[in-house]
Parts: C-alpha cells; sequence; structure tokens
C-alpha cells in the first residue's frame, strides 16, 4: 500500500494503483510539455503545403492533398495522437530511464524525422553516452540534400530540452 497526500487528504493506493498513478502524472506531464514545445518549433499551417517530401499542415502532420484547411483544434488533436503513437512505438526500445525533458525532446526529434531517425540514436540513448548522442543528433540538419536553419534551431532548441 501507498499514501499520498493530496492537498489536505490523504489517499490509500494499492501498489499497482499507485504505479499507475505515477505513470499517468508521467504521461501528463510529457504532454504538457509536448503541447507547449511542438508547436513552438513547427509553427501552425492552417492550410496544407508542400514540405520537402509530403504535402503539411497544422503542425507539422502529414495532409492528404495540397490547399486543404485545418483548425488549430483538429492540427493539436492530430499532432498529439502522432506524438503519442511514436511514444508507444519507442519506449519499449528504450532502456533507459529518460526524464519528462529526455522524453521530450527525443519525442520532437521522432515527430520531425520519424521513428525510424529516432531509432539511430537508441544506442547512444541507452548507454547513456549523452555526448555522442548530442553529436548524432546534430547530423539531422538537412532538408532536400541542403543544410537548413530551420532545423539546425530546432536540433539546438531539442538538446537544450534533452539536457535541462
Amino acid at each position: 500500500m501507498a499514501v499520498l497526500k493530496w492537498r489536505d487528504e490523504y489517499l490509500l493506493f494499492g501498489l499497482g494503483a499507485y504505479i499507475a498513478y505515477l505513470h499517468m502524472t508521467f504521461k501528463t506531464r510529457l504532454v504538457n510539455k509536448l503541447s507547449a514545445f511542438i508547436p513552438s518549433v513547427e509553427g501552425f499551417i492552417p492550410v496544407s503545403k508542400w514540405d520537402y517530401k509530403q504535402y503539411s499542415w497544422g503542425y507539422g502532420t502529414s495532409a492528404p492533398g495540397p490547399g486543404l484547411p485545418i483548425t488549430r483544434d483538429q492540427a493539436f488533436a492530430e499532432m498529439l495522437t502522432h506524438l503519442l503513437s511514436d511514444y508507444n512505438t519507442l519506449k519499449p526500445q528504450v532502456t533507459r530511464p529518460l526524464n519528462v525533458n529526455q522524453w521530450a525532446a527525443y519525442l520532437s526529434f521522432s515527430y520531425n524525422e520519424g521513428t525510424g531517425r529516432a531509432d539511430n540514436l537508441l544506442p547512444n540513448i541507452n548507454a547513456g553516452n549523452d555526448t555522442a548522442l548530442a553529436a548524432q543528433w546534430r547530423k539531422y540538419i538537412y532538408a532536400g540534400g541542403v543544410i537548413n536553419q530551420g532545423l539546425v534551431e530546432r536540433r539546438e532548441k531539442e538538446l537544450a530540452l534533452w539536457f535541462s
């Protein structure tokens, strides 16, 4: 059993419920962090347009074609669905405990580059080799074969979040 003080009340949890509570709290904090961070690095596009390899809209999700509108609420829902899908794909492969900021940085990377490229970072993440991880992370700054200043800035923001 575990006891948790919440405001002026004490709550009694069985161990399983307490672990579920802690996990839910972690996911809630992660979603809150991502909800602020991703829009800050993606920006909002209300009408779909070509973005190097696909049509994109909203907060950088794939759009079904050109010139299609999306609301902020729809875009936000698509963004969270995408991020939680990435989390569920990557979490079983991460063997090192990550804090909320590290997960948010890693999920920002996967959201932008895809889970396939995010897999490339796993050996350094799991080994705890943050120096090599940062060097590898900074290699993903190209769009269409050319260094993209927006990606350079995004990678630095992600790394600042990782190390905070």
